[in-house]
């Protein structure tokens, strides 16, 4: 399922129109169309308008993974996004991917043990290398 079917699917879900959404988001309506018809790709506003305004998972939005919605976000959360992408300079792909990573448990434990090494936690190391190694021999 593309992003523009499945920004359709949150219209449904959300009962509102094309313009609704648009007025609701503060966007033009016919950017909304472009998006349904996956003749343009959601850009930054539009994504972090969708996070504030109705809780929507971005992951599930860009990949189709995960739940539709996420628990609602406090205004440092979305600020907290929102500086992470200007600091490192992010694209709103690498964003995407950077908060799909910390949204997995997998990643959860590498980023542990990345924290565990930082300490010196020797044993960290040797499991994070076991990991990455496994991780390495499925993608060759």
């Amino acid at each position: 399922m593309t992003i523009g079917k499945r920004i359709k699917e949150l219209k449904s879900v959300l009962h509102l129109t094309s313009s609704e959404l648009a007025l609701k988001l503060n966007i033009p309506v016919r950017t909304i169309g472009s998006y349904e018809r996956d003749e343009a790709q959601p850009g930054y506003k539009f994504l972090n308008a969708l996070i504030e305004v109705f809780y929507v998972n971005i992951n599930w939005l860009l990949t189709g993974k995960g739940n539709m919605f996420i628990s609602k976000k406090t205004e440092s959360d979305i600020n907290y996004i929102a500086s992470l992408k200007e600091k490192l300079n992010l694209t709103d792909d690498e964003l995407s991917g950077l908060i799909e990573i910390l949204d997995s448990d997998a990643s959860r434990e590498m980023i542990l043990k990345f924290i565990e090494i930082k300490k010196g936690n020797k044993e960290a190391l040797d499991s994070l290398i076991f990991n990455l190694q496994g991780i390495k021999a499925i993608y060759s």
